[in-house]
């Protein structure tokens, strides 16, 4: 047995590689040879209390800070300063007085360009390289997502219209949740803005201690707002059969791809030596189920829309007192109508045909599980 395959020493050696991954090649690679053919000699000689000897070569961390931090180029300090000034592009589709024309998307996408292009020239470490690539994308492709949500709200909602009687109908309408409208919207302003400032952050510092770890935890907690402004975009497409066509197939494929991809991040942290049980477990559950809470995130919500009364049936008295009482008349009437089970907005069999249920689910499967399971990879990382 040596030093790669002996428990206590391949443990240490786990955290030393952890703590080393800052730590330039071939620096990194000669410390570590140094360190095994140690450990390779204390098994040799057969040390009794091995967990002991281990222990006294200290911590493998205040080893590697012992060979000082490496700084942080020019290069990355460029693409850093770049990555923090781009959200001020978002002033170009957030402000309503600047609608977002052709003129403001493309000084969006040459600021875009030209940050991603400083990310790529900057040596910086895989894992925040692959950070700063999505934050210099997600601007436009955040504004792109709030210009197709004005798009889709600005429709007529679907539903349908129930006959009650003689010139009498009781009007439903599908439309998109109201706490996923908000939400979404927040979604695409913590991509949009949030990103690029925390990329331009990570790029300032020395790299991960696992890019594994980062780049999963990462993935996780970009599950939240990702998950979120799909959701919104799913309903919104759904309100008109046409823009369904052109737009929703589009969405639905993306979404299927973050959805793979989620799927092998937590494959990767899953397997991965050393990460608790108990952190494996709730990594598991964030990825299986946060596809299926965008699904109940995208659902519309059903609502009554009122009566619709013909003119000449239901002709409206001159006296203003007696219009105001029998219009508040017809309101309670439409407020005491039930909606049947038929009239709701059409959906998987699977998906609860209770809202709250439903948006409880989805915010719990979309938003919750995967910020904890960040927060667990978070606190395996340190």
């Amino acid at each position: 047995m040596n030093a790669l395959s002996h428990p206590i020493t391949e443990d240490w050696l786990a955290r030393f590689d952890r703590a080393a991954a800052a730590l330039p090649q071939p620096r990194r690679g000669e410390l570590r040879a140094e360190l095994v053919e140690h450990l390779d000699a204390l098994i040799a000689e057969g040390e009794p209390d091995l967990a002991a000897a281990v222990a006294r070569l200290g911590d493998p961390a205040e080893i590697v800070a012992a060979e000082g931090a490496p700084a942080v180029s020019a290069a990355q300090s460029r693409a850093a300063t770049g990555l923090l000034l781009l959200p001020l592009t978002g002033l170009l589709y957030l402000v309503p007085a600047l609608p977002p024309g052709l003129l403001n998307m493309a000084v969006i996408l040459l600021a875009a360009i030209t940050v991603l292009t400083l990310v790529l020239r900057s040596g910086a470490a895989a894992s925040a390289r692959a950070l700063g690539v999505l934050a210099a994308l997600a601007p436009p492709l955040a504004g792109l997502g709030g210009i197709l949500d004005k798009v889709f709200q600005a429709g007529v909602n679907p539903g349908v219209n129930l006959p009650l009687g003689p010139g009498k109908e009781l009007s439903v309408s599908w439309h998109t949740d109201p706490w996923l409208a908000a939400l979404g919207q927040l979604a695409l302003l913590v991509l949009g803005l949030g990103l690029p400032v925390l990329a331009g952050l990570r790029l300032r510092r020395p790299a991960a201690a696992d890019s594994r770890l980062f780049l999963g935890g990462l993935a996780l907690l970009l599950t939240a707002p990702v998950g979120l402004a799909t959701a919104l975009l799913l309903s919104g497409a759904r309100r008109d059969r046409e823009v369904s066509t052109l737009v929703g197939t589009p969405l639905i494929v993306l979404a299927g791809v973050a959805g793979v991809l989620l799927l092998a991040v937590g494959a990767l942290l899953v397997t991965r030596p050393g990460l608790a049980l108990t952190a494996k477990v709730l990594i598991a559950l964030a990825v299986v189920t946060a596809p299926i809470g965008v699904v109940l995130l995208a659902q519309h919500t059903t609502s009554n829309n009122g009566i619709l009364r013909q003119t000449a049936l239901y002709p409206l008295p001159a006296d203003p007192e007696e219009r105001r009482r029998l219009g508040s008349a017809w309101y309670d009437e439409a407020q005491a109508q039930t909606i049947p089970a038929t009239a709701y907005a059409p959906g998987p069999a699977w998906v609860p045909a209770d809202r709250n249920l439903r948006l409880g689910l989805g915010l719990l499967f979309v938003v919750a599980l995967p910020l904890l399971a960040a927060w667990r990879t978070g606190v395996a990382r340190r």
